[in-house]
């Protein structure tokens, strides 16, 4: 009931009569129903979730608690959606938000069509606002699926030898996270070896792994419904060159910077500004081309992020990566990912795998 309660007033403070949430995420946070298909109609006294035939009684399970009354759609859940809006609106003419960013355009025609007392108006990150700040427990699920992704990997230190492929890696480590207790992966794990670690984001392949390359690993673990988010990167099989040494210190040392700066009140264009500056002042600043971090939750990426350009100021209770990385076309990359609680004096790392480039 409390986030229904702060999304309520949110209503009131937009001017909002009534709000239809489709995001799943978004969803989930005000319901607590983890099914795949749902829609939540709420106004300043109602708050109902439209759901079918096949998830009628998890959803009665779900939102015990949540302040929501669960009732079954017709085939065109849009049909549904307006009735009870119409109903709620009472023939008077209301003012009635929707997530842009995820109703797609013909289920948007397929609403407002059927309107005949209510204007809709698009929002973007609406409910977003009540999820930057976590609350005790969701950071308890975030640093369990964490720990279980700090687990996975020190499982999977051993097994990275020359010969095996990348897709072998990434198969084992996400096997390791299952057996450590993750609902799944956050997102499809990367591994990328040699050259190909150049590619911040690089798919597993079939190449295998050869001594002496760079191996950039980037997973994480989904516990009750929240993400980890991991990055290490380490030389295979043999010794680091003074090169992969050199450049491996650097990312170190930008992202030990912004860690030891990061505080509350300051914001995500400074905190990316502590990490940035390490490396552009060893020339380096164009090979690092994404932000330094992003917020994380019930989805992978949220926000605020850490980036040149967010100018939102950091809170208590916010969950962020730290992830600096450089990356080299035709040589190889290096990134080095955490993930830490803004605190009122700091930060709390929840992260603790060891940052070493020999295994």
């Amino acid at each position: 009931m409390e986030r229904l309660t702060k999304f309520r007033q949110l209503l009131l403070e937009e001017k909002f009569d009534g709000f239809v949430v489709t995001a799943p995420a978004s969803r989930r946070y005000l319901s607590g129903f983890t099914g795949s298909s749902g829609v939540l109609v709420i106004n300043r006294v109602e708050a109902i979730l439209l759901t079918d035939f096949r998830y009628l009684d998890q959803a009665a399970e779900e939102v015990e608690g949540y302040g929501f009354q669960v009732k079954e759609h017709e085939p065109q859940v849009w049909g549904t959606v307006a009735a009870e809006i119409m109903r709620l609106c009472s023939g008077g003419r209301s003012r009635w938000g929707f997530e842009s960013e995820h109703l797609v355009e013909k289920n948007y025609r397929a609403l407002n069509e059927r309107m005949e007392c209510c204007v809709l108006t698009p929002t973007e990150g609406f409910v977003g606002r009540l999820r930057r700040v976590k609350s005790a427990a969701e950071i308890a699920a975030i640093r369990r699926a964490v720990q279980i992704t700090d687990q996975a990997w020190a499982r999977l230190l051993p097994e990275l030898k020359p010969g095996r492929t990348e897709k072998e890696i990434a198969a084992l480590f996400e096997y390791f996270q299952r057996e450590a207790g993750a609902e799944g992966t956050s997102f499809p794990t990367i591994v990328a070896s040699g050259p190909r670690s150049a590619l911040p984001h690089g798919g597993p392949t079939d190449k295998k792994i050869e001594a002496g390359e760079l191996l950039v690993l980037d997973g994480g673990a989904r516990y009750n419904g929240y993400c980890s988010d991991f990055t290490r990167t380490v030389v295979v099989g043999a010794a680091p060159t003074d090169q992969q040494r050199e450049l491996y210190g650097l990312v170190l040392r930008a992202q030990e910077t912004a860690l030891a700066g990061l505080r509350a009140g300051m914001t995500g264009k400074e905190v990316d500004a502590l990490a940035r500056e390490v490396i552009a002042a060893a020339g380096y600043g164009e090979r690092f081309g994404h932000g330094l971090g992003h917020s994380l939750g019930l989805q992978i990426h949220e926000p605020p992020r850490l980036a040149p350009t967010e100018e939102t100021v950091l809170e208590p209770g916010m969950v962020c990566t730290v992830e600096p990385g450089i990356y080299l076309t035709g040589w190889g990359g290096i990134r080095i990912e955490d993930v830490v609680v803004v605190t009122e004096d700091g930060i709390e790392n929840l992260t603790t795998s060891p940052k070493t480039l020999t295994i």
